[in-house]
C-alpha cells in the first residue's frame, strides 16, 4: 500500500496559503505528521483519513519518495506516533 506523507499545519488556512504560493514549509508551522493511504481513485492523492483516523481533507501533502522509511527525515520530531505504528505493522 502507498503512503502518503500528511502535514498537519497549526492553522488551517496555512495549507491554502503555502499551496498557493508553493513556499517550503517550516517546522514552526507543523503540528503533526501523519501517513494516509493513497486514494486508489486518484494514485498520489490521500484517501479521506489518516492511518490514526484525521480527516485529510485540511492536510498539506509532502511528496516525499520512500528510501526505506515512510516519512522525510526532516519531519522526524513530528511524526504521529498512531500513524507511525500503523504503516510499521502493515
Amino acid at each position: 500500500m502507498p503512503v502518503i506523507v500528511l502535514l498537519e499545519l497549526m492553522e488551517r488556512t496555512d495549507a491554502h496559503i503555502i499551496q498557493a504560493s508553493e513556499e517550503p514549509v517550516e517546522a514552526s508551522a507543523v503540528r503533526q505528521v501523519h501517513a494516509a493511504p493513497s486514494d486508489p481513485d486518484v494514485p498520489g492523492d490521500p484517501g479521506p483519513t489518516t492511518a490514526c483516523g484525521r480527516d485529510t481533507a485540511a492536510m498539506l501533502v509532502e511528496h516525499w519518495q520512500s528510501t526505506g522509511r515512510w516519512y522525510p527525515p526532516r519531519w522526524a520530531g513530528w511524526i504521529c506516533p498512531t500513524c507511525d505504528t500503523a504503516v510499521r505493522s502493515s
